[in-house]
């Protein structure tokens, strides 16, 4: 059996919203396209699921509301496409379908996990803003919601956890009184980003007290705040709530030089979120793990931090930072970017070292436990 199955349908990248637009699916190609091209030796068996068709609409149903399929249909079918909320999320021609067939990724990537009891990986996936009645944040379905709510109903606990450098508040609020979802989110702070969101004191309600955390992070924080915080405060509580599905929103628009964000993460703090992670899923959830992408506005950044996501998950030793990028790819990069590729595995600009310190560490961890009651462990102990 394969230690991964990667969801990647080419026709993923139909969603664009606009060729000025932030967000781009290019960066999530040339991810699955590196990844393809470093284990094209065959040492890592994949399995490739790389025909999805549309989410129905029973399933989009399941979160979002009647009328907002209604309106998007409709946007996706206008001579003149409307924005589909307050101006960052354009509708498209297709933009109903393109989005439905997200969903659907991210439905096979859960369907995978439950059968086979290993990852899945959907790089294309990770739409965490959208609401049940509005799109946001340029998401218009949000697909890692509907997985957590389809397992939630089949009486499963399941845990999100979210590292994208944004508030994942459509699937927070979303579950935020069920006692099955134990939701982390892990974002820069509310008060300097969009959607402003996400603060220490959000803990749910309801059978959802105390399952609902959030870690806001202040501007200029990168590894050191990540991999710290993350290694105090998720094993414990995965190891409480015992999930018996992982869902990991794995957004790379944290990562320095990111131009919509201000913290500092690199591939080495990615690196170990993900190794602790895959850990974890192996511990408490049998191996079932499912990983979607999410935000991310640097093509050399994104590409590189997902590949290597996807090798660690298929169990394949990571490459050093200085090796070099395929030349193929390379040039793959140049012709669907524009720009000039990153050269090795570890390039990129140097963090500016604004951290917050052990200090605002332990504070920030110190009012986690303040708010949800329990302590967590230094990391000395």
């Amino acid at each position: 059996m394969s230690e991964l199955a990667v969801i990647w349908d080419d026709r993923f990248t139909d969603y664009r919203l606009g060729p000025d637009h932030p967000f781009t699916p290019e960066s999530r190609k040339l991810a699955v396209e590196l990844f393809r091209a470093t284990v094209a030796s065959g040492e890592v068996p994949v399995t490739w699921i790389d025909r999805v068709e549309p989410a129905s609409r029973e399933a989009l149903a399941s979160f979002h509301r009647p009328e907002y399929l209604d309106f998007v249909d409709a946007a996706s079918r206008a001579e003149v496409p409307p924005l589909l909320d307050g101006g960052d999320t354009p509708a498209f021609p297709g933009c109903y379908a393109s989005a439905a067939r997200v969903v659907a990724g991210t439905e096979r990537g859960l369907e995978s996990v439950l059968a086979e009891g290993r990852p899945a990986f959907h790089p294309a996936g990770g739409f965490h803003h959208a609401r049940p009645d509005r799109a946001s944040g340029f998401c218009i379905f949000n697909d890692v919601a509907i997985a957590v709510g389809r397992l939630a109903r089949a009486g499963r606990r399941v845990a999100y956890i979210d590292i994208d450098a944004h508030h994942g508040d459509g699937v927070m609020y979303g579950f935020y009184d069920s006692g099955r979802v134990l939701d982390i989110d892990f974002h820069q702070d509310g008060r300097t980003l969009f959607p402003g969101t996400g603060y220490t004191g959000e803990t749910g309600r309801g059978d959802g007290a105390g399952l609902k955390v959030n870690v806001p992070f202040p501007p200029g924080s990168g590894d050191a705040e990540l991999t710290t915080v993350f290694g105090r405060v998720v094993p414990p509580l995965l190891r409480s709530f015992r999930p018996e599905v992982i869902v990991l929103q794995h957004g790379v628009d944290g990562h320095v030089g990111d131009p919509l964000t201000a913290l500092q993460y690199t591939t080495r703090g990615y690196d170990e979120v993900d190794r602790t992670i895959l850990a974890l899923a192996r511990e408490v959830s049998v191996g079932r793990l499912l990983v979607t992408g999410g935000g991310g506005y640097d093509a050399a950044s994104v590409s590189r931090v997902l590949a290597r996501t996807a090798l660690t998950l298929s169990g394949r030793p990571l490459p050093m930072a200085g090796d070099p990028l395929p030349e193929p790819w390379r040039a793959d990069f140049w012709e669907r970017c524009g720009t000039q590729a990153p050269a090795t595995w570890g390039e990129g600009p140097a963090p500016e070292r604004r951290t917050a310190g052990p200090e605002r560490i332990d504070k920030l961890v110190l009012e986690l436990e303040e708010e949800l009651g329990q302590k967590f462990p230094r990391p000395d102990q």
